[in-house]
């Protein structure tokens, strides 16, 4: 009995210490299990996380390109357009300042418009106003201006008086003794002009051309040989007992066929060449021809110099025993003492009397038809 206990007691044991033993393992593979299973979650979680943070970046970096490029269209399009506005301005400048041109050169019309319509409304006043005798006003102011150009310019001594006698006439004529004064200050000018040395350009000029032409004609010292000293030729003798003197005459009758040997008086100087003649004419004719341009230009001094070497010149080189170049020397010499340059007034007196008159009569006449 006692055995049956004891085996029973063992028996019962047995299970229990195995179910002891099972649980422990059963426990360590579900916290095993349940490890694998949270790791591999966490594992999906964390690729999944990542996927979704790549996928993200991805967007990102998609969408910072996208926003870069816009960027940068929209700064190539903002150069763009200043550009485009900058060249406007520049056109808009440049219309503007064309603009303000036209208008400045259409104010300028403008002006020189009025001032034409003013000039004309003022012609046609006068035209009104003016008395029939006030014409021949016109015509001495005219005749002074005239004869002012022909003294100052052209220096025409003479046509400057008789101008200014022309105008004296034309104030005659008129009748009015208001223009006393202008008669004086006109007979004044004209006195003044005849005092006056007369200076005739053209006539001088022509004398000094004739001279010119005259050059080639000149006869030049040395070139006329002295006469050659005739030599009496000795006849032969009819008297058969000469016949030795006959022999020697026609022995040197025979001699002197070859060689000739002249006697003359007076000795020959040195001749010259035909080129050293034609420089000799042509300087004269230069000294000549800038005493010519003197007299236009009114320059005394080479005018005297010129004719001075001149004289010079055919006193030295020219035959003055010849009539011709005599002529031609003298002729020289007096226009040398000719004056070509002269002090002329500046200004007649005529004239701002004659301005003043005509300013006096228009302005009352003016005056006058302002009243009526």
């Amino acid at each position: 009995m006692t055995d049956t206990n004891i085996d029973t007691q063992d028996i019962s044991t047995e299970p229990e210490v195995e179910m002891t033993s099972k649980k422990p393992s059963r426990l360590l593979a579900v916290i095993t299990l349940l490890s694998i299973v949270l790791s591999v979650c966490a594992i999906a979680g964390a690729y999944y996380l990542y996927t979704i943070n790549a996928s993200n970046n991805i967007a990102y970096q998609q969408q910072a390109q996208q926003l870069t490029s816009k960027i940068e269209s929209q700064a190539a399009l903002q150069n763009t357009l200043l550009e485009q506005s900058q060249s406007m301005t520049a056109d808009f400048k440049s219309k503007v300042e064309q603009l303000n041109l036209q208008l400045l050169d259409v104010q300028n019309k403008n002006k020189l418009y009025s001032s034409d319509v003013q000039s004309l409304q003022r012609s046609l006043a006068e035209t009104n106003v003016r008395h029939p005798n006030d014409w021949i006003l016109s015509e001495v102011e005219y005749l002074i201006n005239l004869s002012s150009r022909k003294l100052w310019l052209e220096h025409d001594l003479i046509s400057t008086i008789a101008l200014l006698k022309a105008a004296d006439q034309r104030v005659i004529e008129m009748r009015d003794p208001s223009l006393n004064p202008l008669r004086r200050a006109l007979l004044e000018d004209i006195n003044m002009l005849d005092e006056l040395p007369e200076h005739d350009v053209d006539s001088t000029v022509l004398k000094l051309s004739s001279l010119e032409r005259r050059i080639d004609k000149l006869l030049i010292s040395g070139l006329e040989m002295p006469e050659i000293k005739s030599k009496k030729t000795d006849e032969l003798s009819q008297d058969v007992g000469d016949w030795k003197a006959n022999l020697n005459k026609s022995w040197h009758a025979f001699i002197e066929s070859f060689i000739i040997i002249s006697h003359r008086d007076v000795s020959v100087e040195a001749l010259l060449s035909p080129e050293q003649a034609w420089y000799l004419k042509e300087n004269l004719r230069n000294n000549l021809a800038k005493a010519e341009f003197a007299i236009y230009r009114e320059q005394q001094a080479l005018y005297d110099f010129s004719l001075q070497n001149a004289l010079q010149l055919v006193d030295q080189y020219f035959d003055m025993t010849d009539k011709s170049n005599q002529s031609f020397y003298a002729q020289i010499e007096a226009l040398s003492q000719q004056k070509i340059t002269f002090t002329y007034p500046d200004q007649f007196k005529s004239a701002p009397v004659l301005a003043r008159i005509i300013e006096q009569r228009l302005t009352k006449s003016l005056m006058l038809q302002e009243a009526e």
